[in-house]
Parts: C-alpha cells; sequence; structure tokens
C-alpha cells in the first residue's frame, strides 16, 4: 500500500480546529476547514509523498492501478470519493439524481451550453452518499408525513396561511408553490418569526432537538452573507429533523432531499460533481430540476445497520455498487492482514498509532493509504486503531 495526503477544502460552513488537529496541522488557521478529500476526483485529487498528483498516477496504468474488473465497471477513474467532514453551519438543501437523469442531464446541458456556474449537472454521474458520524450529527432528511408538517407550521401565527395551502396541493405542488413567491411575500412570512424567537436563540433558550432551532441558525448566516430569505427555510419545517449519534450511518440516496447541519462525518459517496441545490444558499437554484427528479413522498429517516464482516470488521451495506464502507477496531498489539480485492480500495486512520508490513515508519490518525488491486499488507497496531476502508462491489 501507498501513503496518500488528502485535498483540504476550504468552505465557509466549515469548522476551524477539528481536520486541522485531525491532520496534526501546525498551521495557524484564519479560514474554515470544512473537508478532506481522499480519491482522483478532478476537483480535489489526492497526491502521493512525493506531491504527485493521484490521478495522474492512475491515468499511468489504470488497470494496474485500479483492477481490471473496475475499470471494465467504472471507467477509468476511482468510482467513490472518500471525505472527512466538520460541519459547523448548515449547508444547502439539494438532492442527487439517479444515473439515467444525470446522463440525460449532462448531456442537456452540454447541448445547450449552459454557463458552468448555473449547471445542475457538471458529469454524467449519479452522487449517491452514505455518511458515518464522528460526532453528535444533525441533518435534514427527506420530507415529513403531512400530519407533522402541518403541526409544524402551525406553531407559528404567520405561517399558519401556509397550512390550508400544504395540506390542499400536496408536498410536491406545496415545494413549488413556495419557491414562487416573491421575496417581499417570503419576507411577510418569515420576518415575524425571526424577530419573536431571535432573543431566545441568541440566549439558546431553543433546543436543537427543534427545527426552529436550525432555521435561526441558518437565518444567522443568511443575514451575515447579506442573502435574500428563500424558501429553504420553510423546507426545514417539512423535513424531517434527523439527529444521528456518534458511530450511525445513514444513506442519501438519489431523489432524497437533505442539508447537513452540524457535525463531523465521514462521507463515502460516489464520484460526481451533481448537486440539484433547493434553498439556504447562494449558489445556482434550478426549481425545475428539483421538482423533476426529488422524491416528495414522506419517509421515516432511518440508521444503516451494520454487519460484521469474515476479517472482524463491520461492513456498512447500501444499495450503491460505487462503494462500500468497513470499520476496523482493532487493539493494541493486534493485526490485520489486508482483504486481496479485485478493485482499489482507500484506507483512513481515524484514531491510533499502527505500522504497515511494507514501511519502516509509524502512521497515526489522519494518515490514509491506497491499496492497488490484488495487493495484501499486514497491518500492526501499536495502540488502539479505528480505521475505514473504502472500496467498490464489483463482484
Amino acid at each position: 500500500m501507498i501513503e496518500i495526503k488528502g485535498a483540504v477544502k476550504n468552505y465557509e460552513w466549515g469548522g476551524y480546529h477539528y481536520l486541522p488537529t485531525l491532520l496534526d496541522s501546525n498551521e495557524e488557521n484564519d479560514r474554515p476547514v470544512a473537508e478532506l478529500w481522499f480519491g482522483d476526483h478532478h476537483s480535489g485529487s489526492s497526491t502521493l509523498v512525493d506531491g504527485s498528483l493521484l490521478t495522474k498516477w492512475i491515468e499511468l496504468s489504470p488497470e494496474y492501478h485500479l483492477g481490471k474488473r473496475l475499470v471494465q465497471k467504472f471507467g477509468c477513474r476511482l468510482p467513490y470519493l472518500l471525505k472527512i467532514l466538520d460541519v459547523r453551519e448548515p449547508l444547502s438543501i439539494q438532492v442527487h439524481p439517479t444515473i439515467m437523469q444525470a446522463k440525460q442531464g449532462y448531456a442537456r446541458e452540454m447541448v445547450m451550453n449552459v454557463d458552468p456556474g448555473c449547471r445542475s449537472y457538471k458529469d454524467n454521474n449519479h452522487k449517491p452518499e452514505l455518511m458515518l458520524a464522528l460526532s453528535d450529527f444533525y441533518l435534514l432528511h427527506g420530507f415529513r408525513n403531512v400530519t407533522k408538517g402541518v403541526y409544524e407550521l402551525n406553531k407559528y401565527q404567520t405561517l399558519k396561511p401556509l397550512v390550508l395551502m400544504y395540506q390542499e396541493l400536496g408536498i410536491k405542488n406545496f415545494v413549488s408553490a413556495i419557491f414562487s413567491l416573491p421575496v417581499s411575500e417570503l419576507e411577510s412570512l418569515l420576518v415575524p418569526v425571526i424577530e419573536q424567537y431571535r432573543s431566545a436563540y441568541l440566549q439558546n433558550e431553543i433546543s436543537k432537538s427543534q427545527s426552529l432551532f436550525w432555521f435561526m441558525r441558518a437565518v444567522q448566516r443568511i443575514e451575515r452573507e447579506k442573502m435574500p430569505l428563500d424558501a429553504g427555510l420553510i423546507m426545514i419545517f417539512i423535513m424531517n429533523l434527523m439527529y444521528v449519534p456518534k458511530g450511525g450511518v445513514v444513506y442519501q440516496n438519489a431523489g432524497i432531499p437533505h442539508a447537513y447541519l452540524e457535525g463531523q462525518n465521514i462521507e463515502l459517496m460516489a464520484n460526481s460533481d451533481n448537486v440539484v441545490r433547493c434553498g439556504l444558499t447562494s449558489k445556482h437554484i434550478d426549481i425545475k430540476e428539483l421538482l423533476l427528479i426529488t422524491d416528495f413522498e414522506p419517509i421515516t429517516p432511518t440508521i444503516v445497520a451494520g454487519r460484521p464482516s469474515n476479517d472482524g470488521g463491520i461492513d456498512y451495506i447500501v444499495p450503491a455498487d460505487d462503494f462500500r464502507l468497513r470499520e476496523y477496531h482493532l487493539e493494541k498489539g493486534q493485526t490485520l492482514t489486508t482483504p486481496d480485492e479485485n478493485g482499489a480500495c482507500i484506507w483512513f486512520v481515524l484514531s491510533g498509532e499502527l505500522m504497515l508490513g511494507s514501511q519502516q515508519h509509524y502512521s497515526n490518525a489522519g494518515s490514509a493509504f491506497y491499496q492497488r488491486p490484488g495487493e495484501v499488507n499486514v497491518i500492526h497496531a501499536t495502540s488502539d486503531v479505528l480505521l475505514y476502508r473504502a472500496s467498490a462491489s464489483i463482484a
């Protein structure tokens, strides 16, 4: 296995301490550090220890570096991207397409020569996502049932006019209607709620278990960045608010609207940039495409249960062949022989210290390795270790 370094992403919603501490960075950060990427994504490729890009290294010999069967199934690049996220402020509400929708949307926008900043489809791939919470984690995930949505909206006097509309139109048409409202009407609905609860929010009198807390958190960012109020604020009340304890896993399939709100996580996804945004952002919002690809059926959020693997790990199985996540807990002195995989794998050390049989130095938390197809190595845990392996399903 070869050691690789992740690509660091500085986004405004990121934190200041978690990722620098994980990477044992001595640099003083005055910019948020939001994400750490491991993979060959064109917008943030990992690097080898000599500083060369993983993308270029793979291109030199795709079948040798990726595996013949992986190349046959997914093409000459890794089908997945492994990320570590530190979410300090809410991200935009977003939806990802199916692979067929991505192919059609990408072809359509290419023919129409849509400006890159206004594109929903940056490539022709789908983007399902798995997240594993590394701390208490909060997110929006899919739509509540209508009864619960009505209950939330009815809590606020100026939002009560929306209740009848919500009940009569159904979720899809309601979403279409609120995104058609002029800013002046949105302000008449939302500003009274904001002003009524501003003091309580600032004095920490609203619980994170309430949708209102995240509504106010999103308002703080909108006001700081001088963005107009948008209908995404209403979406917060009709979407499921999900609390995920440390170690919990959630799968975001195509069509499921979602937004990360707070916490740290591992995110493993298909290697794509396709995001259709629907609120809480200054970036391009494509309501027409949102209405086309979103699953508007109410759902009950679930946690993905881990399954023991035959080598002592825990597998998190989801309905996407592009990626698999396996977790290993090694005790001090324990060894693990890496599985002989037909496709390339990426390993990430979350905590502890280990030594690879092929190396002469210790590796600590924040270290990552690339395992070539057919390669076998022995991992020696020199302390208690928690590590993760990303791979693809090519059986």
